[in-house]
């Protein structure tokens, strides 16, 4: 089974060592601002000739919407560079959280059957995936989870491929978050008391090697689901996740101080990372969060897990949110109804129901 510990490409090495690629694009310089980026990285240290790769993008809604979910046009470039590199390529993403969408409606409306086709990458829904247990740290605890076999013992690293984005809860989502999607579970809300201390170790388990960020929008106000999209067009490389997430929020206008999921020190504040070609100009748009009520409650609720367990694992719990929904509405949910419908009249009975590792 495998254990916590240190990683240093995540946790121990100092961030002042890193080396960050930041760069603005333009449509027809992408790909080749990802070369340069990936080489000023040193990416062919951190992923091997031929090597097993996951790639992982952020698809954290049912179709593509701009600044919450990976642009398919950035994940085609970057697919095109490293099939150069290692046709051993997988590329995924779990079922949507709360019992949400099927990763399968994700990949068809993100255009994933043709782009992975095009490289010979393997499209895979973790989900689905045989799962082995885990145990990651989180702090002074100890988290048991289930993990998709394929991260765990299947590849040799993992690329993460994440949107910047304004997060009403952590306060601020990117490179070091985005593998909170590799736990299969769709139930996986039962965990954020455990989150900002365990998401370091968790990406040690899964083998994250490389940060690509696409910073084609950036969500401003109340992610990460919705918000305001800003196009920022910005390219962020990095193997230091974290220090990848510290050049996003500069670039972003934020603290990064303030983002307690990356476990930054005085000395990480004091000596930033090393930014390539040079440091971003001061922002263009500074971003801010700005939480509703509603975020204020999900915040405070998530760090408790009584409360978690009460308001969204719980039948009073079900309860509630059934009766919101129907005075309210739920955009989201409208949202995987109608695409069910288009899936459905074009691809009969391809569409399976989201399932949970505890369906397996």
């Amino acid at each position: 089974m495998p254990q916590a510990g240190e990683l240093p490409s995540v946790s121990s090495n100092s961030i002042s060592a890193a080396r960050v690629y930041v760069n603005r694009f333009t449509g027809g310089t992408l790909e080749s601002i990802l070369g340069e980026g990936l080489g000023a990285a040193n990416w062919e240290e951190a992923i091997p000739r031929d090597a097993a790769v996951f790639v992982k993008p952020n698809l954290t809604y049912p179709r593509h919407k701009q600044a919450v979910t990976t642009t398919p046009a950035f994940l085609e470039a970057l697919l095109a560079i490293l099939s150069s590199r290692t046709k051993r390529i997988w590329v995924g993403e779990s079922n949507g959280g709360y019992r949400g969408w099927p990763a399968e409606m994700a990949f068809q409306f993100h255009d994933l059957h043709r782009i992975c086709g095009r490289f010979g990458a393997t499209l895979v829904n973790l989900s689905r995936e045989p799962t082995e247990s885990v145990v990651v740290q989180a702090g002074k605890r100890h988290l048991p989870l289930e993990l998709p076999r394929l991260l765990t013992r299947g590849i040799e690293a993992l690329i993460t491929v994440p949107v910047p984005k304004i997060h009403s809860v952590t306060r601020y989502s990117g490179a070091v978050k985005n593998q909170w999607g590799c736990i299969p579970n769709d139930m996986r809300l039962r965990y954020h008391p455990f989150f900002d201390d365990g998401i370091l170790d968790l990406n040690r388990i899964v083998h994250t090697r490389l940060a690509v960020m696409d910073g084609t929008f950036m969500l401003d106000r109340s992610g990460p689901m919705f918000g305001t999209p800003v196009p920022m067009k910005t390219v962020i490389v990095s193997s230091d996740i974290r220090a990848a997430d510290i050049v996003a929020c500069r670039v972003m206008g934020i603290s990064p101080q303030k983002v307690r999921h990356l476990h930054l020190n005085a000395a990480d504040l004091v000596e930033p990372p090393e930014m390539l070609p040079a440091p971003p100009p001061a922002p263009a748009h500074l971003f801010a969060l700005r939480r509703s009520f509603r975020d204020m409650l999900v915040t405070l609720a998530f760090k408790r897990r009584w409360a978690v367990w009460l308001i969204w694992d719980s039948k009073p719990g079900d309860l509630l949110h059934q009766a919101l929904y129907r005075l309210l509405g739920n955009e989201t949910q409208a949202e995987i109804r109608r695409l069910a419908g288009e899936m459905e009249n074009s691809f009969p009975g391809q569409l399976r129901p989201a399932a949970t590792t505890e369906d397996q």
